[in-house]
């Protein structure tokens, strides 16, 4: 149903840029939109790790990661990028329900009520379609109250992601401070137990940002803590996508607990654009244009796109921080490779103002310093 073909791939190999990498070749490049971020590079904090894919004769692949200002220790907030491993985990938690003999697929209804009032009827598809389509925070927040904050975090560090942590769910939602019933179509609840082990994100710096805040529509002189808001390292959330992508070069101990048909399910719905399939509703609202929640290649276009490029992606936005994990695929060219990236935009230092520049510069260089990433995977293929 959700067909998505790969070749087999056998080996992996990562290998750590030099100073004079290609990736920061790019970035010193004369268009302003790159080069007014690469020279304040590091009050942007931003940081980019690309992701080359190198055949051998045998089409036996090898991967040349490039990194510049990556820091594990270093904190930004991961927003709605935290919703790729959180779809991912429900597709693995749904497999382990069947496993102890539950009748539950991703096209399984459920109902999700609280205070014993049901609410609606929907499936984990239909909740999985928002979260990828528009970054509904609701159907994330319904998730999160399937799967359980300690289950998310346990499965996380099981597989090698120990960087990535959930402590809150998301906002804005009307129904943020609800726990969630969930019960299937055999009247089970599914839902999980409210016991929550809050993490405190202790070794890590930048955990306060901005010199001031507002709180209550109240300027506070204090600038915001986020030792207890949720934590993905950029090299975390990078290689989410890779396991979900390409997860047979991962040991089994390493990758998600997935299925082939989960595979393709979760590549399917992370590469698809408001205009096709379900995404159609949305686009009567001119919020989500063609390339809605796609910042690398189309970031800055709302109008027509090249819809021969396929992003594979999950991005985020909140607090002056912008971020996307992606798979970047041409089929037609034959041109693929993964570029995942966070960048700060706060010139006032004042948080939760709304003021951000997200528009004026952080969007418009994600953009353009993936166009250029593309077309110079482009040349290097040709």
């Amino acid at each position: 149903m959700y067909k998505f073909l790969l070749p087999l791939f056998v080996i992996i190999f990562f290998s750590c840029s030099s100073e004079h990498s290609q990736l920061e070749s790019i970035l010193k490049d004369k268009n302003p939109l790159i080069k007014n971020v690469y020279q304040n590079k590091e009050k942007h904090n931003l940081q980019i790790l690309y992701t080359q894919i190198e055949k051998d004769s045998a089409g036996n692949p090898e991967f040349i990661e490039y990194d510049f200002q990556i820091d594990d220790s270093k904190y930004f907030y991961p927003a709605s990028t935290m919703k790729l491993p959180i779809v991912a985990l429900t597709l693995q938690k749904i497999n382990e329900l069947r496993n102890e003999s539950l009748d539950i697929t991703v096209d399984t209804k459920i109902s999700i009520s609280f205070d014993e009032t049901k609410r609606e009827e929907m499936s984990f598809k239909d909740l999985i379609a928002k979260i990828f389509l528009v970054s509904d925070n609701s159907a994330s927040n319904v998730l999160i109250s399937f799967l359980g904050y300690n289950y998310f975090n346990e499965e996380m560090n099981k597989i090698g992601l120990s960087n990535t942590v959930l402590n809150h769910k998301f906002n804005p939602d009307p129904f943020v401070n609800n726990n969630w019933k969930i019960i299937n179509e055999e009247g089970k609840i599914i839902s999980s137990s409210i016991t929550q082990k809050i993490i405190e994100h202790k070794g890590t710096t930048n955990l306060k940002q901005g010199k001031t805040q507002i709180i209550n529509g109240k300027k506070i002189e204090t600038p915001l803590d986020f030792r207890f808001k949720n934590r993905g390292s950029l090299r975390d959330l990078d290689g989410v996508i890779k396991r979900i992508i390409y997860p047979e070069l991962f040991d089994d101990k390493s990758r998600f607990n997935l299925t082939d048909e989960d595979h393709n399910f979760l590549r399917y719905w992370m590469s698809r654009f408001t205009y096709e399939d379900i995404g159609a509703n949305y686009i009567k609202d001119s919020i989500y244009f063609d390339s809605y929640n796609k910042f690398f290649i189309y970031g800055d276009i709302t109008s027509s796109i090249d819809r021969k490029i396929r992003v594979y992606n999950k991005l985020g936005q909140a607090y002056g921080t912008l971020t996307d994990i992606s798979y970047i695929k041409n089929y037609e060219e034959d041109v693929e490779f993964f570029l995942s990236a966070t960048i700060y935009v706060n010139e006032n230092e004042i948080m939760n103002d709304d003021i951000y520049e997200y528009e004026k510069t952080g969007i418009p260089f994600l953009a353009e310093f993936s166009r250029q990433v593309y077309q110079h995977e482009k040349s290097r293929k040709h």
